[in-house]
């Protein structure tokens, strides 16, 4: 394999992987903001309805629990914070007989490498009967914006990750009795990513180079449409309990890309035209993808008339994701075609309780609390994505203005368990971290989603 293939594969794998973990309810980056309402309860119950026609995103089948026409929007705030501590990096032990080569400069912390982002998300529900219901939802569900200085000690496995994400989804509901509701949606996901990182071409030209000394940048474009669907159903045994059930398929996506490399100004005119000719030269790649499917189920229990308790949980198929297979153009990298890397990321789950409080004249509060499992674990961590276990503390309200118009805001606070990078190389040209070496870091992680929205009915 060559070095060529190595960082296209990386480039190209870093962008797909980031472009169906949005699949995920809760997994990888991704974090639950497409309702300024269910923001508030940590999203218990969604999947049964929520408290207005966001819930659509979750369960289509949600759409004929309301009336008339309807249309709402809202925006998310995102800040997370991911501060890394205790980094150190060395490069391949294929230098061991030149330990003076072998440490990765660069400070032992960094800042917050996590942007603060805003997602914004758009519901329309047509009545087209009592029983029939028309919606379509436009989110961008996942989205993700990590920087690192140019000096990070792991810059050759990640400096900038900036990802986005649109969903179209039409949908359709029936309401078949009093009890049972079906619906179904049609989902077009549009990912656009850029990705870039530090090349060693110092190492990549050892012995007539020194590691460290010629660092140059690749980057990578990429962007893709993909196209899956989502089914769900409520059911109502009693008055006072309402459940629902949701399923997304899975989805294949093909990330195509284009990467460029930018080589340092000092670096010889003989050595740019051999790396060229090895392989380091603009050109593109793409990655099929099978994304996997995901479930969930949630209820709401109407306690009295003023006060509900809801939960919901969620799976998301991970493990399936055990390799990422991508295929080089012949211009760039004649040999090889086709790359591996070993991904093994693993089952996730999402379990939230929350509860709703009417206390009249247009006003409701609510409260919630959430664990939401990570999908990623300690020897495939990467710095792009570091990913941890989060528990959520939810608070939110609503308030009526009139029958035809209200707002809601809702807060979570997300306590994340630290998370450790141990990403490891061997002396094999073949390892696939071979030219970005070992990396070590402890991450700091916790976040902050703030949520309004506003409800129309007409």
């Amino acid at each position: 394999m060559t070095n060529r293939s190595r960082l296209t594969l990386t480039a190209l794998t870093l962008v797909a992987a980031g472009a169906f973990a949005p699949v995920a309810q809760a997994s990888g980056f991704q974090l639950r903001e497409q309702s300024a309402s269910s923001q508030g309860n940590a999203f218990a119950g969604v999947s049964a309805g929520g408290f207005d026609i966001s819930a659509m995103f979750f369960n289509p089948a949600t759409m004929t629990l309301y009336s008339g026409n309807q249309f709402a929007l809202g925006a998310t705030l995102i800040a997370a914070d991911a501060k890394a501590n205790d980094i150190s990096g060395t490069r391949t032990s294929a230098l061991a007989a030149f330990p003076a080569y072998e440490p990765i400069s660069g400070p032992t912390s960094h800042k917050n490498a996590v942007a603060a982002k805003v997602a914004p998300n758009l519901y329309g529900m047509w009545s087209l009967s009592d029983d029939l219901k028309l919606g379509i939802s436009v989110n961008a569900p996942y989205g993700f914006v990590t920087e690192y200085d140019s000096n990070f000690v792991g810059r050759y496995h990640a400096l900038k990750t900036d990802l986005k994400i649109v969903d179209v989804a039409p949908s359709l509901a029936y309401r078949i009795n009093q009890q049972w509701s079906v619906g179904v949606a049609f989902v077009a996901r549009y990912a656009d990513a850029t990705l870039t990182n530090a090349v060693d071409f110092g190492l990549i030209g050892f012995p007539a180079t020194i590691p460290g000394t010629l660092d140059g940048t690749a980057k990578l474009t990429g962007n893709t449409w993909a196209y899956g669907y989502k089914v769900g159903a409520t059911y109502q045994p009693t008055e006072k309990l309402r459940l629902g059930f949701a399923y997304s398929g899975q989805m294949t996506m093909t990330l195509k890309g284009d990467i460029a490399f930018q080589y340092p100004a000092t670096a010889p005119a003989p050595l740019v035209a051999t790396l060229q000719a090895a392989g380091f030269k603009n050109g593109g790649g793409k990655a099929d993808l099978d994304l996997p499917a995901n479930a969930s189920v949630g209820f709401n229990y109407q306690v009295n008339d003023t006060f509900s308790f809801q939960g919901e949980a969620a799976w998301t198929g991970w493990s399936r994701f055990k390799q990422l297979r991508v295929k080089l153009s012949d211009n760039v990298a004649p040999q090889p075609t086709e790359t591996i890397t070993d991904e093994n990321w693993r089952d996730t789950y999402f379990f939230s309780l929350g509860g709703n409080w009417k206390l009249g004249n247009g006003w409701a509060l609510r409260g919630g609390i959430a664990h939401d499992k990570g999908a990623v674990t300690d020897g495939y961590r990467t710095p792009r994505i570091p990913d941890g276990d989060r528990t959520w503390a939810s608070l939110g309200a609503s308030y009526a203005f009139s029958k035809s118009f209200a707002v809601d805001a809702g807060y979570t606070h997300l306590f994340v368990k630290d998370s450790k990078v141990e990403l490891q190389t061997t002396a094999s040209q073949s390892d696939p971290n071979f030219t970005r070496g070992n990396l070590n870091a402890t991450y700091k992680l916790s976040g902050d989603i703030f949520a309004i929205g506003a409800r129309f009915t007409f």
